[in-house]
């Protein structure tokens, strides 16, 4: 069997956090979201990208694209929106730690079980 996803951080189902996002979205950094499925209505080139779902019924910002030659608007909502595989970090039910979290120095399942971390 062929598993469609290797080689990408993010599967659908999961829950991960956000560690990187636009220059105008940067509070999301530290959002818990569930990954929905693969966003395909960018252009390739543009890396995969998965439709994720807040957890937080707080609002956060979402850059829109806008039609015409207006640019971009940031929209505060809770909804659905599509974020590239390579700033969400998936968050592991497991006590072993990875490679990453053991060369920080800070358990992953700390991470997120703590409320600190968690903007939810």
């Amino acid at each position: 069997m062929v598993d469609i996803y290797r080689g990408l951080r993010c599967r659908p189902g999961d829950l991960a956090v956000i560690i990187q996002d636009e220059p105008e979205c940067q509070i999301n950094i530290g959002q818990v979201v569930r990954v929905i499925e693969e966003y395909t209505h960018f252009r390739e080139e543009l890396g995969v990208h998965w439709l994720v779902q807040p957890l937080s019924r707080v609002t956060s910002p979402v850059l829109v694209e806008s039609t015409g030659n207006m640019p971009p608007q940031v929209v505060w909502d809770n909804q659905p929106r599509a974020h590239i595989d390579g700033w969400l970090r998936p968050l592991q039910d497991t006590d072993a730690a990875d490679e990453m979290t053991e060369i920080a120095g800070v358990p992953l399942t700390s991470e997120w079980r703590d409320s600190v971390h968690c903007r939810i």
